[in-house]
């Protein structure tokens, strides 16, 4: 065992604080919201002067020589007892060239600090995510091998990465793409370096979800802005205090102004675990008793040309049939084109499983809406938001191809909420769609929905215990709160993203709470586990509906 797993645990703080917009002309600079804010972090200061100080981005607004003289200045006139401030660069500070000046004011554009050679217990990273004179990030090669490096470090060291743009899309941040682009892939290896916390800005808007990867579990933080007169709605200008001692954290977001008020996910201490306890065999209880199981498979692509893979497909079909699942769900993209070809293949293959007797549910994607097929779905396929329901389990259908970006919007929200509150009561109760809400590795970040923010927001406060979509042809699940996510791979395309190429995922749901999610290889018959996740039992079948 390590030497220093056996010493007194020290407390230690984090004061983050981000998009301060510092600027003598855009106008954007609330000044009076600053020195309020600085008073309120300068007395956490003085109660501990260890306390590490982080600014995440966007010191100034308009990255000018102006701005960061003046940023400069406020900063070490408000803040004069802050050793060192960390920071990295954000959009607006790599406006105008600004990224020639960084260096000359605040050094490098990342940091790393490790407070066990002074008697802690945390290691963190800061890594720059922006681009020159662009509103979107990147982390890049180099900064995912950086991230990559922290794998090394031991678990029972409280890993944080922290960067300006953001991993997840933020509720209450309008319809901007303002994600990392290489999302999905950074989401990847921030599990496998086995990051604890997670810490970004941007967007003005405070913020924390609890993630899994169904082996892990992180939390997600959003620090809402300083000093910007840019506000969302009432959450006004805000920072974050984290506490931290061994692996309890608690996290307190503070609000500057007399009317700040936001939702946060969960602003209790929190115990973060790290390991393999959700993929032990001993994990899933011999005996436990089966609620459900679903095939999911997505993207067949049915076309005459040679990207319908057809005896994949067939193959992939009689595979499914042999789980024995309550229903197979298609998560779009029935056909390649939507042509009038396309939708009479579709409705053979789609006879062929009636003639079977098995059940199932499909939603359309943008493949099978554009630019031909909406009025051939609805009369060769069935409705555009179709509904299944079976003694065991209730589907919700949305229909999120209506352009290629993808949206939920606010009145199929209002669908869902009002399907879960009459059925989420008492049975099984998901949702499937085509596109996906989080990012999917190996795709670009712009093809979640263009409201994902608040779709993840009203699904995990609404406990919907499970997601399904199938854009991207990349198996891939993550648990944020208490809503599984789920992507599919491509059943029968040839457009391959995975190295596992064709397959369905299987998903089986027991009444303990528990998700366990693989993926099947066509090809091969391999499986492959994608998590195994717990929810609330709450969830579950609780019998009958009342009248």
């Amino acid at each position: 065992m390590d030497k220093r797993s056996k010493r007194k645990s020290k407390l230690e703080e984090l004061l983050i604080f981000s998009d301060t917009h510092i600027s003598k002309f855009t106008g954007l600079f609330h000044q009076e919201a600053f020195e309020t804010g600085a008073i309120l972090i300068n007395k956490r200061l003085k109660q501990n002067p260890d306390a590490l100080v982080l600014h995440l981005g966007d010191i100034t607004d308009s990255g000018t020589y102006e701005d960061f003289d003046l940023s400069k200045e406020i900063l070490q006139t408000h803040f004069p007892t802050v050793k060192e401030l960390f920071t990295v660069p954000g959009n607006h500070d790599m406006r105008n060239i600004g990224d020639q000046l960084w260096k000359k004011f605040y050094g490098e554009r990342q940091f790393y600090i490790d407070t066990r050679e002074r008697g802690g217990n945390i290691v963190i990273l800061g890594i720059d995510s922006s681009e020159p004179d662009e509103n979107t990030g990147r982390i890049g090669d180099r900064g995912i091998e950086a991230i990559a490096e922290l794998e090394t470090i031991p678990d029972d060291v409280l890993k944080i990465l922290c960067f300006h743009h953001h991993l997840l899309p933020i509720p209450s941040t309008g319809r901007e793409r303002s994600m990392i682009l290489d999302a999905g892939d950074v989401s990847q290896v921030i599990w496998k370096a086995g990051i604890d916390v997670l810490i970004t800005a941007h967007r003005h808007y405070p913020n924390m979800f609890s993630l899994s990867n169904g082996e892990r579990r992180a939390l997600l933080i959003n620090s809402g802005t300083f000093s910007s007169f840019k506000t969302r709605g009432t959450a006004g200008h805000t920072f974050v205090d984290i506490i931290v001692k061994d692996k309890n954290i608690d996290v307190q977001f503070h609000g500057i102004d007399t009317y700040s008020k936001f939702l946060t996910a969960n602003q209790e201490s929190q115990q973060i675990w790290k390991g393999e306890l959700a993929t032990k065999a001993n994990y899933l209880i011999p005996g436990e008793n089966l609620v459900t199981k679903i095939c999911q498979f997505s993207d067949t692509h049915f076309t005459d040309g040679s990207d319908f893979l057809t005896k994949i497909y067939d193959l992939g079909i009689k595979m499914m049939i042999r789980e024995k699942p309550n229903v197979l769900i298609h998560t779009g993209d029935l056909t390649n084109d939507s042509y009038p070809e396309d939708f009479a293949i579709a409705k053979l293959r789609l006879r062929e499983l009636r003639e079977l007797g098995v059940p199932y549910l499909i939603v359309p994607g943008t493949r099978d809406l554009q630019p031909f097929g909406r009025e051939m779905w609805v009369q060769q396929i069935g409705p555009l938001d179709p509904v299944y329901e079976d003694p065991t389990v209730r589907v919700l259908g949305i229909n999120t191809g209506a352009d290629a970006s993808g949206r939920v919007g606010r009145s199929r929200m209002h669908m869902i909420e009002h399907e879960y509150d009459c059925y989420g009561n008492y049975k099984f109760f998901l949702v499937a769609m085509h596109h996906s809400v989080l990012p999917v590795p190996r795709s670009y970040f712009k093809r979640v929905v263009k409201d994902a923010g608040d779709v993840i927001q009203f699904l995990t406060s609404h406990n919907v215990p499970l997601v399904l979509s199938g854009l991207e042809h990349y198996a891939t699940t993550m648990q944020v709160e208490n809503t599984l996510f789920v992507n599919a791979g491509t059943f029968s395309s040839k457009k391959i993203r995975s190295r596992r190429l064709n397959s369905f995922n299987v998903i089986s749901v027991y009444e303990s709470g528990l998700i366990n999610v693989e993926e099947v290889e066509i090809h091969s018959g391999v499986r492959h586990k994608l998590g195994l996740y717990r929810i609330s039992p709450e969830c579950l079948d609780k019998g009958p509906a009342e009248a």
